[in-house]
């Protein structure tokens, strides 16, 4: 017997126990345990497949942004080591010359 309830078809010759659900959204085969109401499993539709010029394309699109990320980040290491080197100069601008620490209760 198939019945079709709230837009998705239900089949129930296949199984006693279990209903075999098909979503009308997304197209998706559900099987539902008809005592308790519990998805027991679900396959999706297949999607189908992409032409050879979709697939070159996306290829494409794909090596390009990783060309992009890679000297992104090998501008940001050159950056950042100018930075560190920065900090150093700056942090030995501040040490004593004496070589002894300035100690906070010696401010006094």
């Amino acid at each position: 017997m198939v019945a079709i309830v709230g837009g998705a078809l239900y089949n129930s010759r296949v199984s006693t126990d279990k209903w075999h659900v098909q979503c009308p959204h997304c197209e998706a085969k559900l099987t539902i345990d008809r005592k308790t109401g519990a998805l027991l499993g679900a396959e999706e539709k297949p999607k189908p497949s992409a032409t050879l010029d979709e697939m070159i394309r996306r290829l494409d699109d794909q090596r390009q942004a990783t060309t992009e990320r890679v000297a992104q980040e090998q501008q940001a290491l050159k950056d950042r080591s100018r930075v560190l080197e920065e900090k150093v100069k700056e942090s030995m601008k501040r040490v004593d010359p004496k070589g002894k620490p300035i100690r906070p209760i010696d401010l006094d």
